[in-house]
């Protein structure tokens, strides 16, 4: 973004986070808890020519609830977290649900293997 004082850039990383901290916003989690280490890792960041952003999320269901009612709320908090904070336009929030669980969570056994 150019001013006449300079430019702000703002870094994929940035996104990254906004992204998850919305994400884990819809799973009512916390940021500090040890789990959340694995769904950061669920989300992508990709910029497009007219600088916008499409982020990616893959993410297990809670059972029980509407998957796509989860999924729009997912694309919702995204979107218009990162557009207020920004206001680098987002062109797609797309969710890939992989899986119906119980609690959303990272397992104990890829907690393990991540401490390796």
């Amino acid at each position: 973004m150019e001013f006449e004082q300079g430019n702000i850039n703002i870094s994929d990383e940035v996104l990254k986070e906004i992204a998850f901290r919305s994400f884990l916003e819809i799973l009512e989690i916390s940021p500090n808890e040890k789990e959340t280490k694995k769904l950061k890792k669920s989300i992508e960041i990709e910029r497009t020519p007219d600088d916008s952003v499409i982020v990616y999320v893959r993410t297990a269901a809670p059972y029980g609830q509407s998957i796509v009612e989860f999924g729009k709320r997912i694309m919702k908090n995204i979107t218009e977290n990162i557009q207020r904070m920004t206001e680098i336009p987002v062109t797609a929030v797309n969710v890939t649900i992989t899986d119906v669980v119980e609690k959303i969570e990272a397992s104990q056994q890829e907690m393990e293997e991540e401490e390796e």
